[in-house]
């Protein structure tokens, strides 16, 4: 194995172009599809999904095992693509890039609802307008530039065209496809979207209006950002490919979705047309391109009652920071200077792509630049290459996704999760696992390895410190007795907001979560009766105090169900223990609660 060695941030360092690159210099394509989970391809092991063009990607070049997302969610991650610097730097840390009013001085806030034991930093929703975009590099150095798709940084003048790129379609504050959705026609003047006729896909105008870009500048060097609109929500895919995919997916396992299945696939027949006028027109050996996404598979929407998406064999989803929300595909193709059908194992994350593409194209960094990530040209023969941690800030505590506040660091094989004040007396808490062995993170070893523990969060304070990143603080309102229509929190999750006398709204971080009820007075039954709703619940047991009676399934399409949950006994107002079996980190409501015989 080939051993690489980087200084801990690649600041303002002057990088040696490529031999190829200083003769002429490449053409660049950076595909971001949006919410493509880690194995939503079928190169990287989709059971559903057919992604024949991307598959072809990384026939023809190197594809990466261990590549992360700046973010678990869209705006930040974006952001730290085009800036080269974390999430945690830059003070933007939520997909808030749709939000009207500009915030640029984002600070930590000091109180929270009384259910949660921290607070949540403020975040920022747009980059300052002076800021070092790698777009704006690249046109300095004599590239035609162009973006398209989905921007989701805010609005005029928070725009593309003011961050470096001169050609652009869509590229506006929107957090999805521009409206009315997938499907045009679209307001142009609202939109910045071509005017056309009847109502095709919008990620097919996008594919046709590269093309004519590609052929538009076939003599002279080009950055294209490709941003896919799929496959965010609305889940809108053709009418011909759900119905293609829904007998697929009724012999599948964990993908079931059909209209995700569609939009998988309108995705890579827009790549397929990318690399379809590369080819045509003499270009590819002198392309490179990059295929990646802005976070992990979406897990906690429904559309047909089921996960739009399932990461497995990695923990949870988008919008939460474990593994399947932060674990995405990388390929890079660039015939000639890459090998073909190779797998790395390198550690990759998003804001890597900034420093990549300077040395790829032969430009030094200005010597103020302040880049988080490093160079990745070292990695493209195919050997794993040494690298410093790389981390994510997500200091929020999520109600949809279950995602606890925390910061997470990977070095080798290891990745260590900081969660904000939910420990005894509101420390932090530690999670600690061996992805070599362990990518499910289903092992915590923080107990059994002090030592990697307290080296690597030593890592994450200085880098914290060095970052000025906006953390959460203590909770000086947090009850940990705080009541929700007769229910106290046990463990395994949070309640959202506050004392309520009607309905419970809580987040789940674990596979269990225990919930005591103290019934009104005067009430008693044999079953505690209710209404569910939720994208995690798969069963529920409740007890009085004796044993516990029969689990009762419960289906979390999001819908709500009347459940009747069986105790082994009549209660008669002694605290009853109910235990729910979650699927996966989520939301749960419960309302409409008494005991009924």
């Amino acid at each position: 194995m080939k051993i690489y060695i980087f200084p801990i941030l690649a600041l303002c360092s002057a990088v040696m172009p490529l031999s190829a690159a200083s003769e002429q210099k490449p053409n660049i394509v950076m595909i971001i599809v949006d919410d493509l989970g880690w194995r939503d391809v079928g190169c990287y092991g989709s059971e559903l999904y057919q992604t024949p063009n991307v598959d072809t990607l990384a026939a023809e070049g190197l594809s990466f095992s261990n590549a992360y997302s700046s973010s678990p969610l869209c705006t930040p991650t974006r952001a730290s693509i085009l800036t080269g610097q974390t999430v945690g730097r830059l003070r933007l840390t939520t997909p808030v890039g749709h939000v009207p009013e500009t915030k640029l001085d984002a600070r930590e806030r000091t109180v929270a609802s009384p259910g949660l034991p921290m607070t949540e930093p403020e975040t920022n929703n747009r980059i300052p307008l002076d800021s070092l975009t790698i777009s704006k590099l690249l046109k300095a150095h004599g590239y035609a530039t162009a973006f398209m798709g989905k921007w989701h940084l805010g609005y005029d003048p928070y725009i593309p065209e003011n961050f470096g790129f001169d050609h652009v379609v869509g590229g506006r504050g929107f957090p999805g496809p521009p409206p009315p959705g997938f499907f045009g026609p679209w307001d142009p003047e609202l939109t910045n979207m071509p005017v056309v006729e009847g109502s095709p896909n919008a990620d097919d105008v996008l594919g046709d209006e590269a093309v004519r870009f590609i052929e538009s500048k076939q003599d002279e060097p080009f950055f294209l950002a490709l941003w896919f609109f799929n496959v965010h929500a609305p889940f809108q895919g053709k009418p011909e490919l759900v119905e293609k995919y829904r007998p697929l997916a009724e012999n599948t396992q964990y993908q079931k979705s059909a209209i995700m299945g569609a939009m998988v696939e309108t995705m890579d027949q827009n790549v397929g047309k990318v690399s379809e006028v590369l080819t045509r027109l003499g270009l590819d050996e002198n392309t490179i391109i990059i295929f990646s996404s802005d976070n992990g598979g979406n897990m906690y929407d429904r559309p047909e009652g089921v996960n739009p998406t399932n990461n497995f064999p990695l923990k949870a989803g988008k919008g939460n920071n474990y593994e399947g929300g932060s674990r995405v595909p990388l390929i890079v193709k660039w015939p000639g200077k890459l090998p073909a059908a190779e797998w790395t194992d390198t550690i990759a994350i998003s804001y890597d792509y900034f420093p990549t593409l300077l040395e790829v194209a032969g430009i030094d960094a200005p010597a103020d630049a302040v880049l988080d990530g490093v160079s990745l040209v070292p990695s493209f023969d195919g050997e794993t290459m040494v690298r410093p941690p790389i981390t994510s800030m997500f200091g929020h505590t999520v109600l949809a996704t279950g995602n606890i506040a925390n910061v997470w660091v990977r070095d080798g094989q290891w990745r260590l999760l900081r969660f904000f004040h939910t420990g005894l007396d509101q420390t932090n808490e530690y999670e600690l696992y061996d992805l070599s062995l362990d990518p499910g993170e289903s092992n915590n070893l923080a107990v059994s390895h002090h030592d990697k523990v307290a080296e690597l969060n030593a890592w994450l304070d200085q880098h914290l410190k060095d970052t000025q990143t906006l953390l959460p603080r203590k909770n000086p309102d947090y009850d940990p007795e705080l009541m929700q229509a007769g229910f106290t929190m046990g463990q395994g999750g949070y309640f959202s907001g506050g004392a309520d006398t009607e309905k419970v709204t809580m987040t789940s971080k674990y596979d269990q979560v225990s919930l005591r009820y103290t019934p009104k007075p005067g009430e008693s039954g044999s079953h505690l009766e209710l209404t569910l709703l939720s994208n995690c619940a798969v069963g529920v047991a409740a007890s009085d105090g004796g044993g516990y009676g029969s689990p009762v399934a419960v289906r979390p399409d999001l819908s709500p169900h009347r459940v009747k949950i069986p105790l082994e006994r009549v209660a008669t107002g002694s605290p009853i223990n109910v235990v729910f079996d979650m699927s996966q980190p989520g939301r749960t409501h419960l309302s409409e609660i008494s005991l009924v015989e």
